[in-house]
Formats: structure tokens, C-alpha cells, sequence
């Protein structure tokens, strides 16, 4: 897929991925949305174009392995990986 492609791609989603961070907070009853729609440009790129990973083998041992130390941007990490097949 051309850049072109990825950015139009990621344009479609990442609305959908703010629907569904405000979503999870909403339902919590908690928590800080700015870390979160700040973050999810960057959190859909690299899981959807950059890391080796394999929803359907989680510990493939050849994965790469992210780590997010910002907590508050934790929904955005859910949001990506429930869309990719993590879970629901």
C-alpha cells in the first residue's frame, strides 16, 4: 500500500477510534480523554503499518513488543488492537 493509501486509510479510522475511546471513558465512569486523542494518530500507525505482530497468535515470539508508558493513552491502545482482532 502507497503512503497515499496508508494516510487515506488511517483518515477513515481514527474518527471511529475517538468515537470509541470517548466511549470507553464514558462507560467507565473515568478517566482522561486528552491523552488518549492525542495519541491515537501514532498508536494506529504503528500497529497497522509499522510492528510485526499477529492478533491471532498474540505470543508469537517474533512479535515486536510495544510499550506504552502514558496510562492515560491506554484507551487508544484498546481501541486499535479490539479493531485489529485482539479482542472484542
Amino acid at each position: 500500500m502507497d503512503k497515499a493509501a496508508l494516510a487515506e486509510e488511517l483518515s477513515r479510522k481514527a474518527p471511529k477510534y475517538r468515537v470509541e475511546i470517548i466511549e470507553m471513558l464514558t462507560e467507565a465512569g473515568s478517566g482522561h480523554p486528552g491523552g488518549s486523542l492525542s495519541a491515537i494518530d501514532l498508536i494506529s500507525t504503528l500497529y497497522h503499518y509499522k510492528l510485526r505482530h499477529r492478533p491471532e497468535e498474540p505470543t508469537w515470539p517474533e512479535r515486536d513488543r510495544f510499550v506504552l508508558s502514558k496510562g492515560h493513552g491506554v484507551p487508544a491502545q484498546y481501541a486499535v488492537m479490539a479493531d485489529l482482532g485482539y479482542f472484542p
